[in-house]
This record gives structure tokens, sequence and C-alpha cells, in this order.
């Protein structure tokens, strides 16, 4: 009795240790047993003088305020266990600018960059500090700068650009004919492009004014200027157009300058309801492109859509409904239309005449429905319209939705194979604020969109945190009705026997709304500069956004307010020029370059009493005209040392500034 009893007690604890095993193993692979860890990446990056390129040793390194280590001997450092999402990475040294960028650190993997710090010169001032691009938006035109008057100044050496012409008007002195002056425009060095007869006007152009790959080059030179000498590249189109005045048989010339149609739909609800667009500066981003260079397919997992739309209609792929499993993802509301709303933010038809315009007019709608009636789901059928849109063609994947819980690894692994196959992700925070960002936004490969309200305050319902990645209008129903974003719908009518839902225009508002305006601009650039990885176009869509939070990155806007112009203009900090001038208009100092990530120094300045001037070149002409930005303010520069300033900002230049042509300072290369 006693050897059986030994030999079920020996059996007893062999069961129990391989239960406790089995435990252990499930805990450590993170199986079923509590929720899974958060996903966690690194940092490992080096510190280094911008000047000199060598490594800067014992650089002071912090995280989101956090402050840690040192930079080692050759400049490095690392930063290990990051949560994955948006990181603010601070770092310092005395004798050095201070630098602070945004960084991207992705679950699983090594975020590498370079932080080059800007030496301060002893007995010197140095003048830093942040600055942003401002919409074309009501709020700020009070306190926008009129243009300096300013002394000539020498141009800058920007990138360069295309030319706005290289070809001249020339109307010949009475009497004389083509025939008379062919010959005198022949030794000036100029051709004959085309005679216009009605109102007998020569247009001419410089006869050896192609570039190597046949394309018109700059303006030519004037008469007496030898191509490809320095000065050559110098002189204007305007200067060009002065000298052949000298000609003998020419009574006037001038250039002949371009236009373009300004791209204003003819919705009727867009001048009068649709003031969301505005505050993204989209009337003056679809003068660039608006969507119609190419086709871009945006997935919108929703609710469904309302196929009878007129003002969706002729906008859709096929999609599928995981609701009802079948190919008819319609919009079936018993509250609010909320995917039909969502699409025609997105891609309304444009300039058709009727209702509301959409952000990108070329692009096309793919529905998928996994939200029922009642704006429900589960991570599951969100999951699978995921893959579903993946696999037949979407290009970006608005979810104007998302749950509290990780929605787990399966899910996640979905996330990373749409973004790892080049797919943009775009996704709303939420609206419960002071909570987390919700799923799938949080997630590092997602766009996560928070709102914002018709004077460009943070919406007191957009949830904030480190995964914010940008901020679009949202609107509000607080005081005003009409202060929501207004779109396409399925409205609710009464009928003699109960009520039905006919298709209709309505405000709704929230981060569902403000997420519709992100994929919709992500449509326009991937339309006019065509296939972009997601990283690329998150990156120019945050650098070229408008900071409305502290300086820089921050937990409530992200990069700011998105910006569509400057967006599609590629309008990032690192074109814009940045100098001081004193109380007579000379420049003082040495003008410079900004960087890409929004932040200037100015190096060698004098103290005193002096203007901050920051200008954008955006069509590349040197001078200010409108579509660039320029800003200017009031500062002192203190006695030697490096003193930070506060944001300036940079305001779009329209038909009303002053002193449009005055040119800017040049910057050392």
């Amino acid at each position: 009795m006693r050897n059986c009893d030994g030999r079920a007690r020996f059996r007893e604890l062999v069961l129990i240790s391989a239960a406790l095993l089995v435990l252990v193993l499930a805990v450590g692979a993170g199986g079923c047993i509590g929720p899974p860890p958060p996903p966690r990446g690194r940092i490992e990056g080096t510190v280094v003088d911008g000047i000199s390129g060598e490594p800067i040793v014992g650089a002071s390194i912090a995280v989101d305020n956090r402050v840690l280590g040192p930079a080692d001997p050759a400049g490095r450092f690392a930063v290990n266990r990051l949560t994955a999402g948006q990181h603010v990475l601070s770092v310092s040294r005395y004798g050095y600018m201070a630098d602070q960028r945004t960084v991207n650190v992705q679950a699983g993997q090594v975020t590498a960059c370079e932080v080059q710090l800007t030496p301060v010169l002893p007995g010197m001032s140095s003048i830093y500090g942040y600055a942003t691009l401002a919409n074309h938006h009501a709020p700020q035109a009070a306190s926008k700068p009129k243009l300096f008057t300013g002394s000539a100044a020498r141009k800058p050496s920007l990138a360069a650009s295309e030319p706005s012409t290289s070809t001249i008007q020339v109307r010949l002195r009475p009497g004389l004919t083509v025939a008379d002056i062919a010959d005198e425009l022949a030794r000036a060095g100029y051709e004959i492009v085309d005679e216009l007869p009605l109102t007998r006007i020569l247009l001419v152009r410089r006869a050896d004014a192609k570039a190597p790959d046949g394309t018109i080059a700059p303006n030519g030179s004037a008469p007496g200027i030898k191509l490809g000498t320095p000065d050559a590249g110098d002189v204007s189109i305007e200067q060009a157009a002065s000298a052949l005045e000298d000609i003998l048989g020419v009574d006037w010339a001038y250039p002949d300058y371009p236009v373009w149609a300004t791209a204003v739909p003819n919705d009727p609800d867009f001048l009068v309801r649709q003031w969301h667009y505005r505050a993204i500066s989209l009337p003056q981003a679809w003068d660039v492109s608006t969507g119609q260079d190419a086709p871009v397919t945006v997935a919108v997992i929703d609710t469904g859509i309302s196929p009878s739309h007129p003002d969706l209609a002729g906008k859709l792929v096929p999609g599928w409904d995981f609701i009802d499993n079948d190919d008819d993802p319609t919009d079936k509301p018993l509250g609010s239309s909320h995917g039909t709303h969502v699409a025609g933010t997105i891609a309304a038809a444009t300039d058709n005449g009727i209702g509301v315009a959409g952000v990108s007019w070329g692009s096309m709608i793919m529905p998928i429905r996994v939200l029922d009636s009642k704006g429900a789901g589960t991570y599951s059928l969100i999951m699978e319209g995921i893959e579903w849109a993946v696999q037949h063609g979407a290009q970006i994947i608005n979810m104007s939705l998302g749950g509290t819980d990780h929605p787990g690894p399966a899910f996640e692994t979905t996330i990373r194979n749409a973004y790892s196959r080049g797919v943009l992700l775009v996704a709303a925070t939420g609206n419960d604020y002071g909570r987390p960002v919700l799923y799938p936004a949080a997630f590092p490969e997602v766009i996560a969109v928070g709102a914002t309200l018709n004077d460009n305050a943070l919406a007191p319902y957009s949830n904030v945190g480190s995964q914010v990645t940008v901020t679009a209008p949202g609107g509000s129903i607080v005081s005003n009705l009409s202060d929501g974003v207004f779109s396409t719908a399925l409205k609710r009518v009464s009928t003699g026997s109960g009520y039905a839902w006919e298709n209709g225009y309505e405000f709704m508002h929230g981060t569902s709304m403000a997420t519709p305006h992100v994929s919709g601009l992500a449509a326009l650039l991937l339309s006019r500069f065509g296939p972009m990885s997601p990283v690329a176009v998150a990156a120019l869509i945050s650098d070229t956004s408008m900071d409305l939070g502290a300086d820089g990155y921050d937990h409530d806007f992200g990069a700011g307010l998105v910006n569509a112009y400057a967006a599609l203009t590629q309008s990032t900090m690192d074109r814009a020029v940045f100098a001081i001038r004193d109380s007579d208009d000379n420049w003082i100092g040495d003008p410079a370059y900004g960087r890409r990530n929004r932040t200037f120094c100015i190096s060698n300045a004098s103290p005193g009493e002096c203007t901050l001037v920051g200008f954008l070149d955006v069509d590349g002409d040197h001078h200010i005209s409108p579509g660039d930005f320029y800003g200017e303010t009031q500062i002192v520069v203190p006695s030697p040392g490096a003193h930070q300033v506060d944001r300036l900002v940079l305001y779009y230049v329209d038909i009303e500034s002053e002193a449009v042509g005055m040119a800017t300072p040049k910057p050392q290369s």
C-alpha cells in the first residue's frame, strides 16, 4: 500500500510540475493569460557638430522630458524599450544650439537618427527657434503682417524651380512688318515663336534658351550678355524685356506671364457651409492639383455608403459588406449615415453644380461595411475589411472608428502587412478627451488624426497622446450647428406611415470627420507625385502642418493642423530663409535656411532691436510673390550667446499683400 501511495504522489507531483511549466511557457510567450505586452522599439543615434561633422562628447539626451545618459566619446547614444509611436527627442550641449525633434519608433525595430548641433560662436549673438506655415484662414488674418518695403537686397540662392515664363511679347513700331525686324531680333539672339494676327503681337524668346533636356531655360538672357557667364543667370525676364526695347523698330516689350484657372468648385454648399476646407488651405491647394492627375482609390471602412447619392454617383468602385456578407455595402442607418458622410469629405463629386465638394476631386471610393446600422462592430471584421481592401487595390484606407482595447496580434499583423505593401492607413484618435488614443490609430504604422474647431483650437473631445500624428477640422455642435463638418448623408424624413431615409447633406462632428480630410489630402499627394511610401506621405503631411500647440510636436495637436497647399507644394521648412534686418532695412548677421523639423538658427547677429524675417519661396522666383510664405516679428537681440525667440509664423502671401516682388537676403550655403 505504501508503494502504491508513493507512486500516486509521484504522479501527482509530475502532473503539477507539468501544469506549472505550461503556465510559465504561456505567460512567457504572451499567450492567452493577460493582455499582450505593448509593442516596443529602440532609438540609436549620434550627435555631431553641424559645421565640422565631428562627434560631440557628453551631449545631454532626453526623451519625452525624461533625461537619459549622455552621448559616449563617439557621440553615440541609444534609448531602449520605447513604446511604439512618436517620441520627442531633445539633445543639448553647452556651446551649441539645442535640438528637438519627433521620432517615430516602430515596434521591434531600431530607429536611427543623426543629430547635428549648431555651435554658438564665442562673443556673438545667435537666434534660434521654431517656425510654422500658417493656413490661409480667417482666424489668422487679423494678425497677418504687411510685407516690408525694404531696401534692395541680394537674391537668395534657393533650389531651382520652373521659370514663370521665357517668352516676351513684342509690339513693332507702326508701319513695320515681321520681315523688317526679324534680322535685328536674330542678331540680338532672339527667335520669333509666334505672331498673333488680331493683336499684331510677336512672341519671342532667346534662340538658345533651351536646356540640354530640350526644355526652355529660365528667362534666357538680355542682349549683350553671353549665356553661360555668371551674369546671365541673374537676368530676369523683366530685364530681358526692357533690353529688347532698345532694338530699333520695337515699340515695347513685355513678359508673356502665365495665367491659370483658379479651382473654385461650383458646388453651392462649398462656399456657404464647408468652412473646414478653407481651414486647411484647400482652395489654394486645388490650384496646384485637384486629384485628377491620376486616379487614387480610397477604401472607407465604415458603416457603408449610399450608392444612389447624387454626389457619390460614379465615384464608387466595388466593395464588400462584412455585416451581411455580400457585395452590397449600402449604408443602412438607424442613427446617422456615418460612412456616407466620411466618403463625401474624401471624394464627393466636385464642380458638378450640386451639394458639396470633396477634398480629392479625382479619387474613387471603395466602400467596405464593417459597422452595423448602429455604428457598432468588432476588430475581427475591421481586420477582414483591411485585408479585403489591400487585396483589391486600395491605396489609402480610411478608418473613422476605433476601440480602447488592444486588438491582438492578428490585427497588428494585418496592419503591418498593409503598411509593408505600401498602403497608407489613416484613423481617428477618438472622441473621449483625456483617454488614450484608440486602436487602430494608436499603431505606429497608422496616421492618427485628432480634431480642431473652426477657430483652430483643439476640439474638446479629441483624444490626445504620443500617438497623435496631425489634426484636421472635426468641428463642434456645442454653440452652433454650422460649426460642424458638412458632407453627404442620408437624412431621416417623416412619412405617412413612419419615416424613411433620403439622400441629402448634414453637419457632423468628431475625429471621425477630421480623418477623411487627411485621407483626401493623401490622395491629392499620391495623384500629383505618384507612388509614395506611407512614411514619406506621413512625413510630408506632418512637416508642412501648421504648428498650433507647444513648439514642435506635442501630444495634443501632434505635428499640427494639416496644410494642404503647403503639402502639395512640398513647402517644408528647409526651403525657407531666415534673416534679421535693422531699423534702416539693412540685413545683419548671417541669413540661414531652416531645417526640416521646423527649426531655424541665425548666427552672428548684432545685439539690439531688429526684425526677424522668414520667407519660403514656393515658386522659386527669388521674390516675395503670391503663393509664397512670409512672416516677420520684432525682436531684441540680447548680448552674446544663444537666445530662443518666440515661434515665427510664415503667412500665405495673397494678392492683397504689400511689397510683392521684393527680393530677400541670400543665405550662406
